[in-house]
């Protein structure tokens, strides 16, 4: 490991275990992986930045300083209508691979998990444009400190959260066409996902040379 990677892994490791996991309000999104009779499986994913106070290069060997994080407090899922459900359990996420391209290496903290449907306050659809996004969730929230996100700057917007039900959304989900076709997966290889949270805008679909 040269000297350039080992400084990189350091001074993450330390903002990292200096700020002790996820930010206040990190927010982030939920696949609906697939369905049963009684049940939803769920992939909880948020950005990278919820956990650093920098946008550092991740370098493959992030890896092996972090893989998890145990994350003992609420998750709540909302979409436009207000809050879904919590739980407050303890659950470890797993700091998982899901980019590389010209932007390099990048990882993002996920979470697998199985849901009974009944315990949501309105039943779940994943959109799939989005890849089957199908509501946000918050952890560590803190109501004071919420953004409120203005839609007019956004493109496409395919997905709307307010978790206070005061009509003001705190997050969206909005596309934009990739002219170059470089993003990977379904449905369409043209299709840019942004999640957008106050002023910030961050990437959910990998694309790009």
């Amino acid at each position: 490991m040269n000297r350039l990677i080992l400084t990189t892994l350091m001074i993450f490791s330390y903002s990292f275990f200096a700020f002790g996991q996820f930010k206040p309000n990190s927010i982030g999104i939920c696949y609906l992986q697939k369905e049963t009779i009684d049940e939803y499986y769920l992939t909880i994913s948020l950005p990278i930045q919820t956990l650093i106070n920098r946008d550092y290069k991740i370098v493959d060997e992030f890896k092996s300083v972090i893989d998890t994080l145990t994350y003992s407090g609420e998750i709540n899922f909302f979409d436009n209508k207000g809050e879904l459900y919590r739980i407050s359990n303890k659950e470890k996420f797993l700091v998982t691979f899901w980019c590389e391209n010209d932007g390099g290496i990048q990882f993002r903290p996920t979470l697998n998990i199985v849901v009974k449907k009944n315990r949501f306050k309105r039943p779940l659809k994943g959109i799939n444009d989005i890849q089957n996004i199908c509501c946000f969730i918050i952890l560590n929230k803190n109501e004071i400190g919420l953004d409120i996100t203005d839609l007019k700057s956004s493109g496409d917007i395919k997905l709307t959260g307010d978790l206070n039900q005061d009509g003001k959304f705190e997050c969206t989900i909005w596309t934009r066409l990739d002219d170059a076709f470089n993003c990977d997966g379904e449905p369409d290889n043209n299709l840019m996902i942004y999640l957008k949270v106050g002023e910030k805008n961050y990437r959910l679909r990998c694309c790009g040379p």
